[in-house]
């Protein structure tokens, strides 16, 4: 545990009079939760209502037509082209824990003693909140929720996601796609092309359609920086903030990185290590359960557990769901 110690001498002037400081406490520990804030500023995050999982109905095929002439007999036969998938519900929890010893000698002053719960509240909020944005990022494992390495994978025809067996040949319409060839960002194979941008470009129309494209490519910061040195040894160094950018959870402008095809490109630090990922907002949503909304427990009493305390938590139920994963991207091994 970090604290910090001195040695005073008591003088009258020291004794009498009080430090100098503003209500604030700065966070030295946490990044910016980068992703978590751009489907917050983007409308999706989604509240259900209630329910014991998630259900996601996905069009997997058209009904077939036909031209036809006068008096033609025509197919009548139906085709299956809905199903869904289903994902369970995740929760995760921070407590606020105040010892009664803490609490009496925080009472020195009303304002003491407010700061004092703010700061566990904070606390508890921004580490529910940075946990989140890790899993989103990541795998999921354990308890945790799914993460962008389960809906968009490296390995697209293994396993299965929201009950669909990605590595059955009739499923291929639920799976992204990923390059996994190893890929040097900064190396131009072709005179003033590097190849990080010529794959990303070539995974970008793969991808998308005119009315379906990536609008957004997220990366860990190191391959984020040699993707924006490229940009910056050609002379192409106005990165944002973007007009259209919009406030974060930390204040900060959400999408204030440069765009490639119209696609916002941003880091975000808890990203898998030589990955890249392209996809469209559209396709995946993150879900969240009315009444675990980020929510703040009643504090209670913890005298029964043998600890003198007062007890709340910062609750949310959560889930990262995918609904058209074949609109997204992942190069797996770029240095």
């Amino acid at each position: 545990m970090s604290a910090q110690t001195e040695t005073v001498t008591y003088d009258q002037l020291f004794s009498l009079t009080n430090r100098t400081r503003k209500d604030r406490v700065s966070d030295n520990i946490g990044n910016s939760q980068p992703t978590l804030d751009i489907f917050h500023a983007s409308g999706r995050v989604e509240i259900a209502s209630g329910g014991e999982s998630i259900e996601e109905r996905l069009m997997y095929a058209y009904q077939d037509a036909e031209w036809m002439s006068e008096r033609q007999s025509v197919n009548t036969d139906d085709k299956d082209g809905v199903t869904k998938a289903i994902y369970p519900w995740r929760f995760a929890l921070a407590p606020i824990n105040i010892a009664k010893t803490d609490e009496l000698k925080a009472q020195a002053s009303e304002t003491a003693a407010m700061t004092f719960a703010e700061s566990k509240t904070i606390q508890a909020r921004q580490g529910l909140r940075t946990t989140i944005n890790t899993a989103m990022c990541g795998s999921q494992s354990g308890k945790s929720m799914l993460g962008f390495q389960d809906l968009v994978r490296d390995a697209p025809a293994v396993g299965t996601l929201g009950g669909i067996d990605l590595s059955s040949a009739t499923n291929s319409w639920f799976r992204n796609t990923a390059y996994t060839t190893a890929l040097t960002l900064t190396t131009q194979t072709v005179a003033n092309i590097y190849n990080g941008w010529d794959a990303i470009g070539a995974q970008y129309e793969t991808v998308s359609d005119i009315n379906d494209e990536v609008t957004h490519i997220g990366t860990g910061s190191t391959l984020y920086n040699k993707l924006l040195s490229t940009l910056e040894s050609q002379g192409y160094v106005r990165f944002g903030p973007r007009d259209d950018a919009q406030l974060g959870a930390g204040g900060q402008k959400v999408g204030s990185g440069p765009s490639f095809r119209g696609a916002t490109i941003y880091k975000d630090r808890a990203f898998a290590t030589s990955h890249i990922y392209g996809f469209n907002i559209n396709t995946v949503k993150l879900k969240i359960l009315k009444g675990a909304n980020f929510a703040k427990t009643p504090f209670v009493r913890a005298d029964a557990t043998g600890v003198l305390a007062m007890i709340a938590y910062y609750l949310v139920a959560i889930q990262f769901v995918g609904m058209n994963s074949r609109r997204n991207f992942v190069i797996t091994n770029a240095s």
